[in-house]
């Protein structure tokens, strides 16, 4: 792996990489649908997450950084 690769997977694991992400990006959640980044602070993000059933409702919740890296992906 090399030097660059490593230093960015170890600023995800200590959740340092908040300023790759900004309000209203489109971000992937982990069964594949888009969600919307619609706030942030300096350590935490929150996110707006549409429906996922019939009778499910649109929500926004908070992730701290580890817990969005684990949850979202870019859309690329």
């Amino acid at each position: 792996m090399g030097l660059k690769k490593y230093i960015d997977e170890k600023r995800k694991e200590f959740a340092m990489n908040i300023e790759e992400f900004t309000i209203g990006q489109t971000i992937i959640d982990s069964d594949n649908t888009r969600c919307e980044i619609s706030n942030k602070t300096i350590n935490s993000i929150e996110v707006s997450i549409i429906r996922k059933s019939e009778k499910g409702s649109n929500c926004k919740q908070w992730f701290d950084m580890k817990q969005f890296n684990k949850r979202f992906k870019t859309l690329n």
